[in-house]
């Protein structure tokens, strides 16, 4: 399906406006007092919801026959589209999550939500639980709390505003969660979970992430436009709040009849941000909290840890690269409570990661050699004892490329860069912001960028962050990609030899498929580097301000940044070609690509990606003699 154009850009942003029932233009950052009614929109078809529903059915067997106890329900619920604003990508960072009080939303909240899409989760909900019951197991609701509420709803109840939540340099808008000290608050908490556990009963543990991605709590000292909420509940401690909150919905759950066991993590904060919850806020919380209630998985009253009983799989650490199975070589963690649970990842991990689930069962993991000497067996069942080293050596070269990235991870790099900063799809030109609508139609509306054009237009600016901005930056973020590619060509040359070996077509096909993964995680890596290197010689070019010669000499060599520009850009469009090709002649799906255009979000590339890919070499080979304003054209 090709891209749309410009008008067919403004007509889904109208459409979306529409069905969502946008209010008119705020006035000083707030909504007129409006409620949202139901949305008028076409439903998504039912052949989505049950083949959604046959899949997680399929996953419950799965954990059933690994004696798993629990299961995440809300992982891939639809999302919240409604909440999403033409104007401003930041809802991007919370459709996704299955907030209580919009998921099940009270009578009080329900004419501010789409109830055509709340009545289709709430209905996908319990086809999901009454799965659960039918493999005896229970359901783990994982989400972030307290959580943005629709601005008409606190226009109408402005009492229950609670704290301004958004990132402010990441929102073009404000963006705020109720004030869960207003005990009218605690009740509409309490009328979601009692809605929750009778559509659910088999829900009985809550893994909440707070003050991040549209979540916090009032006067929290880590809420990003800083500590804010409710005056009046200012002088509150902060501890005394969360154990009210977290006690409500406990007690709430008890009268429904489902005890429940919550947990409630602060975001993890990196060296620049405040925690949420200091040691000292820490040890009056859990003093403070009855069993069954934990904060940063420190379980009240005597802080015992909180075991989830969850265990990841095989990490897929390259996303938007999709079913790069890596076993984690880290010993694994004892659970000490008796329940298991186990994360298979996305479709293209999930028979892979039961096989590892399966093969590992029982055995001693709780050192490093205890789990290589585990997964060496697993690898043995995969590809027989001839080619297992082979394949350990391939994962081993994977989790490097893993660990040389993680200092890049201001959020996973590849995510950012490649998806959320479009790097994948938008042109390397001198002069990005001559480019014209028709150039941008196809990236610039899934920019998540809430700043002004300059800052779209600059390749290193992700979420005004800019930590791979100047020159310094660009040779460590080199580093990082010249010592990661080598080891994924290891990885690659060892898949496509086990491909060689495989005794049967299907197994041929599958490590044929996993080399191409590693070969498209290669070009990314590549022109992740391209665009860090590019934008930071452009940025130095323009810095220095030097005028080209009107009429240069003979004998006029071409100049060494003009050099190094103009081979970065030949070498993206080789790069972006490659991929293209890799794409069309792949034994299977390589990158995560949105079913229809019409899914296609700031989160998730388009399924026209080949398309896009050939449109940004069009365009970059249009502006060849753009850098003739940038630099003395040479004249040897």
């Amino acid at each position: 399906m090709a891209r749309m154009g410009t008008g067919r850009v403004a007509m889904m942003l109208s459409a979306l406006a529409s069905a969502a029932m946008i209010s008119p233009a705020p006035v000083a950052g707030y909504a007129m007092a409006v409620p949202r009614h139901d949305a008028v929109h076409q439903a998504p078809p039912a052949s989505r919801d049950a083949a959604d529903l046959s899949a997680f059915e399929h996953k419950a067997a799965l954990l059933h026959n690994l004696g798993a106890t629990e299961m995440v329900v809300t992982d891939d619920l639809p999302i919240a589209t409604w909440e999403s604003d033409p104007d401003d990508p930041y809802p991007a960072w919370f459709v996704h999550h299955a907030s209580l009080l919009t998921t099940f939303a009270p009578p009080a909240l329900r004419p501010f939500v789409d109830t055509v899409h709340v009545d289709r989760v709430q209905r996908i909900v319990a086809e999901r639980c009454r799965v659960l019951a039918k493999y005896g197991l229970k359901g783990v609701w994982r989400a972030n709390e307290p959580a943005v509420l629709p601005e008409a709803f606190f226009v109408a109840h402005p009492e229950y505003r609670g704290p301004r939540i958004d990132q402010a340099t990441r929102s073009r808008k404000v963006y705020f969660a109720p004030n869960v000290d207003n005990p009218d608050v605690l009740g509409l908490y309490r009328q979601s979970i009692t809605a929750l556990l009778q559509a659910c009963p088999e829900v009985d543990t809550f893994l909440w992430v707070t003050t991040d991605a549209g979540s916090g709590f009032d006067w929290a000292p880590s809420l990003y436009p800083g500590a804010n909420g409710a005056s009046d509940e200012r002088d509150r401690p902060l501890a005394d709040r969360v154990v009210r909150f977290l006690v409500n919905a406990k007690q709430a759950a008890a009268a429904a009849g489902d005890p429940v066991r919550i947990d409630v993590n602060q975001i993890a904060p990196r060296p620049w941000m405040i925690p949420t919850f200091s040691p000292d806020v820490m040890e009056d919380i859990v003093r403070q909290l009855p069993p069954g209630l934990a904060v940063n998985g420190k379980e009240g009253p005597g802080g015992r840890p909180f075991d989830t009983g969850i265990i990841r799989g095989a990490a897929d650490p390259f996303y938007p690269v999709v079913g790069l199975n890596v076993p984690d070589f880290a010993p694994e963690p004892a659970s000490n409570s008796g329940r298991r649970g186990y994360d298979l990842g996305d479709a293209e991990s999930v028979e892979f990661n039961y096989r590892l689930f399966k093969a590992t069962a029982g055995q001693p993991m709780a050192t490093a050699s205890q789990r290589l000497a585990a997964l060496r067996r697993f690898a043995v069942n995969e590809v027989g004892e001839g080619e297992a080293d082979r394949l350990i050596a391939a994962w081993q070269a994977l989790d490097d490329v893993d660990h040389y990235l993680d200092v890049l991870n201001f959020g996973g790099m590849l995510r950012f860069g490649h998806v959320l900063n479009r790097w994948i799809e938008r042109p390397m030109v001198p002069f990005p912001l001559e480019l014209t609508a028709a150039e941008k139609a196809g990236w610039r509306p899934y920019l998540f960028q809430a700043g002004s054009e300059e800052a779209a237009a600059d390749l290193s600016d992700i979420q005004a962050m800019r930590m791979y901005e100047g020159w310094g930056a660009h040779l460590l973020f080199q580093r990082a990609i010249e010592l990661s590619v080598p080891r994924a060509e290891s990885a690659k040359r060892a898949m496509q030899a086990i491909a060689a070996a495989a005794s049967g077509p299907a197994k041929r096909d599958y490590w044929t498929l996993s080399a191409e993964r590693v070969q498209a995680l290669i070009y990314l890596l590549r022109s992740a580097d391209d665009m860090v290197s590019y934008q930071a010689q452009l940025d130095r070019v323009n810095a220095l301000g030097i005028k080209p010669e009107a009429h240069p000499v003979l004998g006029t060599q071409s100049d060494w940044a003009r050099t190094d520009m103009i081979d970065l850009a030949r070498r993206e469009i080789d790069t972006t070609v490659a991929l293209r090709d890799l794409l069309a002649q792949a034994h299977g799906p390589l990158l995560d690509l949105a079913p229809t255009s019409a899914e296609e979000t700031i989160m998730r590339l388009g399924p026209d990606l080949p398309e896009v890919l050939e449109r940004k070499v069009r365009t970059m080979n249009a502006h060849w003699r753009d850098y003739d304003r940038l630099f003395t054209i040479p004249n040897p």
